[in-house]
């Protein structure tokens, strides 16, 4: 679990004091905000010479290009060529990537790649399954030790094997950790943002995606699960890997790796929020926390 000091120096948060007394420094936990990071294109994103659609094109880049980010500037990053759409690129965690590690028994692991390819079977050319974006986690419950480049086989939603995929684009990832006093979370299905109270102060507030099939009211969290989730998305395609799932009702709050738009509602019934922010809160809320809807 990220203190909350670890959290805004890993997502490159600034603290602003003029919401709340001195005391108590209101955080906007807008993570796609953060300087200083490395993102990734969701997208085939064209970088122009100024924030607008109707400036010169500077250059073109590709899915999963990864590029830095040196500021936001509305719904623009600037990066080192120009100027590209927020919702083109998706904010990178920062890290080094560990070892890869022999799995003496299942265990859940990140992709810390741009990206990882999961297929058929372990040769690069094998049918595709799926691919997980960054940040997303699935179950590693078997191995091949294929030198120089290891497999993790990896498995879906239910246990069953899903296929094979690179190692070096994984790390492991530990889901077991429990807060001492559970958050309240307030979601605004209004403004699309959610709140994060502790002893009665706001502590962070951030954009989120709220889906339309979300009712308003009052839940306690029921159970949480650190990733392999699948998510059926609104143009009928399943996405696998949906990390940090916490139930609340009949409803969930996950990460999303597939887009960048947060502070727009989503079809379904589930929340979405950034990977890093959906880890921070996976711990935080704990099996004690509370959601309300509003």
């Amino acid at each position: 679990m990220y203190t909350r000091r670890q959290f805004l120096q890993l997502t490159g948060i600034a603290a602003l004091g003029s919401q709340l007394s001195p005391s108590l420094r209101f955080i906007h936990a807008l993570v796609p905000d953060a300087p200083a990071l490395q993102g990734r294109a969701l997208t085939a994103s064209t970088v122009y010479a100024r924030p607008s659609l109707n400036a010169a094109p500077a250059v073109r880049l590709w899915p999963d290009t990864v590029t830095p980010i040196h500021a936001a500037q509305g719904d623009w990053y600037r990066l080192p060529e120009g100027f590209a759409p927020r919702s083109d690129i998706q904010p990178m965690k920062p890290g080094t990537p560990a070892a890869v590690q022999t799995p003496d028994a299942p265990f859940w692991a990140e992709v810390i790649a741009p990206a990882a390819s999961v297929r058929a079977c372990c040769a690069a050319n094998a049918p595709l399954v799926t691919r997980i974006g960054h940040g997303g986690i699935l179950r590693v419950v078997d191995y091949l030790p294929d030198s120089p480049s290891p497999w993790y086989g990896v498995a879906d939603e239910i246990g069953a094997l899903l296929g094979w995929t690179p190692a070096v684009h994984w790390q492991r990832v530990d889901g077991s950790e429990i807060a001492s006093s559970g958050l309240a979370l307030e979601l605004d299905t209004r403004s699309q943002q959610l709140t994060a109270w502790e002893d009665g102060r706001a502590i962070l507030q951030a954009p989120c995606s709220i889906g339309q099939s979300v009712r308003r009211g009052v839940y306690a969290v029921q159970t949480r699960q650190t990733g392999g989730v699948r998510l059926r998305l609104d143009d009928a395609s399943d996405v696998h890997g949906v990390p940090w799932r916490v139930a609340f009702g009949a409803f969930d709050l996950t990460g999303a790796y597939w887009h960048n738009r947060f502070g727009a509602a989503v079809p379904g019934a589930a929340v979405q929020v950034t990977p890093v922010l959906a880890q921070w809160l996976y711990a935080a809320l704990g099996q004690r926390g509370s959601v309300a809807v509003v």
